[in-house]
């Protein structure tokens, strides 16, 4: 991850084709809410996929507290689409196959030539696209801060 993507830097307003293939800026999507960015490996990968059918109740307790929560892979918009789908989720989806985030923000997984995926990160914002926590691979939403991630969220903590 870069190192000026820290705690209290404004996060990048990177604009990216959602599912549908309409453009969508991070902060349209965001509004004036927390959001949490996923930055996923992709449909391609068992672990993320089990990530985001674990996200899906998550979720559900996200929009009670006026959070947002949007994923960004690097899978072309049939694919994005297809893994959005496949997991039930109502979120947003970004479609990044150019890579420009994996580039600007130097999350290239090295260890996959064949699919180019990002490390998986867990980027949480606060209003504004002010980075409040990165969490980097897939246990944030398991073991973060013992249950309290998503309680700490729905009230804005």
């Amino acid at each position: 991850m870069r190192t000026d993507i820290v705690p209290g830097a404004i996060f990048p307003d990177y604009e990216l084709s959602d599912h549908t293939g309409k453009h969508r800026k991070l902060s349209e999507l965001q509004g004036q809410d927390p959001m949490i960015v996923i930055l996923s490996r992709g449909a391609f990968c068992p672990k993320d996929r089990r990530q985001h059918e674990g996200l899906l109740q998550l979720h559900r307790e996200m929009e009670v507290g006026y959070c947002r929560l949007v994923t960004i892979s690097t899978d072309n918009i049939t694919d994005t689409n297809e893994f959005r789908t496949g997991v039930g989720a109502h979120w947003p989806f970004l479609s990044d196959p150019r890579r420009i985030i994996q580039k600007d923000l130097d999350i290239a997984e090295h260890t996959d030539p064949e699919h180019n995926p990002m490390i998986p990160h867990t980027v949480i914002l606060e209003p504004g696209l002010i980075t409040y926590k990165i969490y980097m691979g897939y246990w944030v939403l398991r073991k973060a801060d013992g249950g309290r991630f998503a309680s700490g969220l729905a009230r804005g903590a």
